[in-house]
């Protein structure tokens, strides 16, 4: 026991204590920082070979700037799919002209690596360069995780079958999403 003690103890002089855990991610929707937008994205596997996107924009006030989907035809693995939202989401806030933005996503992979801004030689890592070479266009730029339920107006966003290829609705969302807005805002 005692050199099991005295190995420990050797380990954190040299190695440090244990790091602190991250913060765990929240179950609902959080309102920004007065002064930032919020988009929240999603995918969704809408019909056999159909991927829906979804982008919902909200201030800190809990008011919807902008909510868009897009229907793309592809068979994308789920965290690519992720990662074309997100990507849409910021070429809206680009054309919006937002300058301080959060991006959540429930794409725990793709807002770590965002986040940690890690690129490697895959398919996926294109996408994320994509989005990383945005950076420079807003003021301030961060990506957060939200559990699925935090993120339902964005995965309802993504299931509305657009008029076109891409229907972007400003300072609301379609009715069929209101309900999931308004549950945001009541539980608080």
């Amino acid at each position: 026991m005692r050199q099991v003690n005295d190995f420990n103890n050797y380990t954190v002089k040299i190695y440090g204590g244990g790091h602190p855990l991250a913060a765990p991610s929240p179950g609902r929707w959080h309102a920004p920082p007065a002064g930032v937008i919020k988009l929240n994205t999603d995918a969704s596997l809408a019909d056999e070979g159909w991927m829906g996107l979804g982008v919902v924009a909200r201030d800190s006030e809990d008011k919807v700037c902008f909510a868009a989907t897009r229907r793309v035809r592809a068979y994308w693995p789920s965290e690519v799919a992720e990662c074309k939202a997100i990507y849409m989401a910021t070429r809206l806030a680009k054309a919006h002209g937002y300058g301080d933005v959060i991006f959540e996503s429930d794409s725990l992979v793709a807002t770590k690596r965002l986040t940690k801004a890690s690129i490697f030689f895959s398919n996926l890592d294109a996408i994320l360069e994509d989005i990383l070479s945005t950076r420079n266009i807003f003021s301030s730029i961060s990506f957060s995780h939200v559990k699925r339920d935090g993120n339902t107006v964005a995965h309802n966003v993504a299931r509305v079958v657009p008029f076109g290829i891409e229907q972007c609705w400003e300072c609301h969302c379609p009715s069929i999403v209101q309900p999931y807005v308004l549950m945001d805002i009541l539980s608080f």
